[in-house]
């Protein structure tokens, strides 16, 4: 906590010195000003918690000084206690019309003055303590705001991927339904395509713990291959991977994999993994340290005019770019989606992991 503040004027040298020595103590400030002119520079650079001024002084009075206390904004609630040799009833009248608190008589009694001013020392330190307070509960309830957001983020995203899971799972059950001859070879296939999302779910996950010598890492090609795979059929693949492979690693690839998992999943609702003629073309190529994708889906569904984006796939999509610090972008064609997405390769590799140099 800052230390609390007095300022002392007096036109005498000898005046504030005595000033200084009856008041010092720890945790206090002793400011000191010959004359009005001096103390109103003060009294603008500083918090004061009190100001004792001597009534008679050469130019600018005791009074006068006051008064221009009160007119200004920063000082007008700074408490003013006069000291004055003299103080009959019309000047004590003065004075308190000008804002004084009070009245000390000289010769100073030091322990009336002692007395007076430590009030004025502990109403400073409480309102400080109650300023610190205020902040605190300022905090806390920005805390409560904040995790009360993130708890319904969180409700938001799994209510979405529980939605997305249930969505997946009744396109599955019609995937696996179109080659199966029988009851066993629809379970069987469909049990392998549950195998497969759940190991592609599985990389949407941050690994947990700080230990990052066990981080998760594949490449790009593997991460696209394990998350369309519970869409493939067993006799014909609708996905065409080209380009050039890279490794993902920590962080990047949870963000990156989540990304990918979203619009897999948007594609086998709406585009191209939702027909069987449909197709899924990916090309992967790095450019001055960014990694391009550029996705193409051919026959799907027909696209009349594009699709509204909104719900919580769209922002969980949005906020999945940003913190990848990437761009995408869409453009829709009847007879499907191109999708380019733009991301730097240091958001996906980690630091002790290089990228070999025909890959950049």
């Amino acid at each position: 906590m800052k230390p609390a503040s007095f300022l002392l004027v007096d036109d005498l040298e000898e005046n504030l010195v005595a000033l200084e020595a009856l008041l010092r103590r720890d945790g206090l400030q002793l400011l000191k000003a010959t004359s009005g002119d001096q103390a109103l520079e003060l009294l603008l650079e500083h918090e004061v918690a009190l100001a004792l001024v001597d009534v008679q002084m050469p130019g600018l009075d005791g009074f006068q000084l006051a008064e221009l206390m009160r007119g200004n904004e920063r000082t007008k609630h700074v408490p003013i206690i006069f000291v004055t040799a003299g103080a009959g009833g019309h000047r004590r009248f003065q004075g308190y019309e000008a804002g004084a608190v009070d009245f000390i008589q000289k010769p100073i009694e030091a322990d009336i003055l002692r007395s007076k001013a430590g009030v004025f020392y502990d109403l400073y330190r409480q309102r400080q303590q109650l300023a610190a307070q205020r902040d605190e509960l300022v905090a806390q309830t920005d805390a409560l705001k904040q995790a009360a957001q993130q708890k319904d983020i969180l409700l938001q995203e799994t209510n979405h991927r529980i939605k997305n899971l249930f969505g997946l799972a009744s396109g599955l059950i019609s995937l696996s339904a179109r080659s199966a001859e029988n009851i066993d070879q629809l379970v069987t296939d469909l049990r392998s395509r549950m195998q497969s999302l759940a190991r592609a779910h599985e990389l949407t996950l941050p690994v947990l713990g700080k230990d990052l010598s066990g981080e998760r890492e594949t490449s790009v090609f593997q991460l696209i291959q394990a998350i369309v795979a519970p869409h493939q059929d067993h006799q014909q693949s609708p996905l065409l991977i080209s380009g050039t492979d890279v490794p993902i690693a920590g962080n990047g690839l949870t963000s990156f994999a989540l990304l990918l998992h979203e619009l897999t999943t948007n594609s086998a609702k709406y585009g191209a993994l939702s027909s069987p003629a449909g197709q899924l073309a990916v090309d992967i190529s790095v450019s001055q340290d960014v990694l391009h994708l550029y996705w193409k889906e051919i026959g799907g569904a027909l696209i009349e005019q594009p699709p509204e984006r909104k719900g919580f796939g769209a922002t969980l999509e949005k906020a999945t770019v940003q913190g990848l610090n990437g761009t995408i972008s869409r453009e829709w064609r009847p007879e499907g989606l191109s999708l380019s997405l733009k991301v730097p390769m240091n958001r996906l590799v980690t630091a002790n992991r290089r990228l070999p140099e025909n890959q950049k």
